[in-house]
């Protein structure tokens, strides 16, 4: 048998037992006995290698559903996270409202009473729509997002070339994400109508997916060329602060400032956040998505345990060989679920490795898929949680497992 030489040492050890070995020995003789597992994982790795590979598409169908969540919340709040202020004053209500809502212009003058601020813009999270009518009067609604290229607007974001800033600047130029583009068929250059004006693409921009439809950034010049457009108003006053005080702080003394305006200030990061959460649980896009990514969790976990039950009991001759040598049924749970641990961690790097080259292609083709540490750590728990609950739920059939399965 290709346990052999292990099945010798646990004979022995058993032996030694009964010769009166010391007790605090029997750790030792059941992680000798226990090494059996890793040592039948790899000299039989072909008949495993299935189990490891369903839990590596397992870990992958979950990883990449969740990860499409997060990127799809990410990429309604890609602009607005990089915008170069400290902190953001909204209308405070549901998360819907954050695409605009009760916002009374007036209420500025509070929150330069505060000592902290040194500077304070108007901006809107969405700049409304237009129509583009391109080559072959091909005509495709587009979503507007309205940039301030001036040199202390706090709206540019942070990520963009400054070299865009001239090219926003020019009236009728405007800026497109490369998944717009490709969508559009359209390169640096080529000249179109946006409602009642004639625009020309000055610039694409990578790392702002498309969602939700096609997207084009455009300055306030250029966007007051478009009457046929609806545009919306400013619904944030996005806010600098001096050197030396705490953003939190601040942030906590605006709050009870503007306690009765139905505003509020937060981090950008944090609106940024809250805006892709409005937009994943409103109806469409968002529940699809979710829905998705909770039967992949479903299947996932479903498919990987019962391929590693499988394995189990095809090597339940194995054990019965086990428990004629006299070995117990405590150390062959034992064996059973470091295999099951060995079989999990196996998985892992596998998963990681394609995880990550398929957010690489990915974003070649700005398709929004987020893969944060804490999602990959989660998941390679997870994987680990759904192989040692496989091999839980088999210790029934190995338990019980007699010589006679050898006859079998």
């Amino acid at each position: 048998m290709r346990v052999e030489l292990g099945l010798l040492h646990a004979v022995s050890s058993g032996r030694s037992k009964q010769a009166g070995a010391p007790a605090d020995g029997g750790w030792r003789r059941a992680l000798a006995v226990i090494s059996l597992a890793r040592a039948n994982l790899m000299h039989d790795w072909r008949r495993h290698f299935t189990a490891v590979a369903v839990l590596v598409l397992a870990g992958l169908l979950m990883t990449i559903q969740l990860g499409f969540v997060l990127g799809f919340m990410e990429s309604f709040g890609a602009v607005q996270r990089q915008v170069r202020a400290d902190l953001v004053v909204h209308p405070k209500a549901a998360l819907g409202s954050l695409f605009g809502g009760a916002f009374d212009p007036r209420h500025e003058g509070l929150v330069w009473m505060h000592p902290a601020v040194v500077a304070v813009q108007k901006g809107r999270n969405f700049g409304g729509f237009a129509e583009w009518r391109g080559a072959g009067n091909v005509r495709r609604p587009m979503q507007l997002t309205i940039l301030d290229p001036a040199p202390d607007a706090m709206t540019y974001p942070v990520r963009f070339p400054e070299s865009l800033r001239e090219t926003l600047a020019a009236p009728g130029m405007l800026v497109l994400p490369r998944a717009t583009a490709r969508a559009l068929g359209v390169s640096l250059g080529d000249r179109a109508r946006l409602s009642s004006a004639e625009v020309a693409v000055g610039g694409i921009v990578d790392g702002l997916p498309s969602i939700g439809g096609l997207n084009a950034i455009v300055s306030p010049q250029t966007a007051a060329l478009m009457s046929g457009s609806q545009s919306a108003s400013a619904d944030r006053f996005l806010v600098r602060i001096a050197e030396g005080w705490a953003v939190q702080q601040v942030i906590g003394q605006l709050n009870a400032l503007l306690a009765d305006t139905g505003l509020q200030a937060s981090r950008p990061d944090v609106l940024a956040g809250n805006l892709g959460m409005a937009e994943l649980l409103e109806p469409g896009p968002g529940w699809i998505l979710m829905g998705s990514a909770f039967f992949a969790l479903i299947v996932g976990c479903g498919i990987a345990s019962q391929t590693l039950r499988g394995a189990f009991l095809a090597q339940l001759k194995e054990f019965g060989a086990l428990r004629a040598l006299g070995v117990s049924r405590r150390r062959m749970a034992f064996i059973a679920l470091e295999q099951a641990w060995w079989t999990g961690l196996a998985s892992i790097p596998l998963a990681a490795l394609i995880a990550h080259g398929i957010r690489r292609t990915a974003a070649e083709f700005d398709v929004p898929i987020a893969l944060p540490t804490g999602l990959m750590v989660g998941s390679s728990l997870l994987l680990l949680a759904v192989a040692l609950i496989a091999g839980l739920f088999s210790l029934t059939a190995v338990t019980r497992v007699e010589p006679a399965e050898l006859l079998r």
